[in-house]
C-alpha cells in the first residue's frame, strides 16, 4: 500500500511542477523525462538480475573509459 501512495504523491507533485513551467515545450520534456525515469526504475524492480548486470556493465565501461584518458 505504501508504494502506490508514494507513486501517486510523486505524480501529483510532478504534475503540479509541470503547470509551473514557463513554456509548453519545457512541460512536455519534463513529463517525458519523468516518464522515462519511472519506466527505468520499474524495469529495475521488475528484472533485478538484468538491471544489476546492466549497472555493472555501465560502471565498468565508465571506469575503463576513465583509464584511457
Amino acid at each position: 500500500m505504501f508504494l502506490p501512495v508514494l507513486a501517486l504523491t510523486f505524480s501529483f507533485f510532478a504534475l503540479f511542477a509541470t503547470f509551473k513551467m514557463d513554456s509548453l515545450t519545457q512541460s512536455l520534456l519534463f513529463i517525458l523525462l519523468i516518464s522515462s525515469v519511472a519506466g527505468l526504475i520499474y524495469l529495475f524492480v521488475l528484472f533485478p538480475g538484468y538491471s544489476g548486470l546492466a549497472v555493472a556493465m555501465g560502471l565498468a565501461a565508465f571506469i575503463f573509459r576513465q583509464n584511457r584518458k
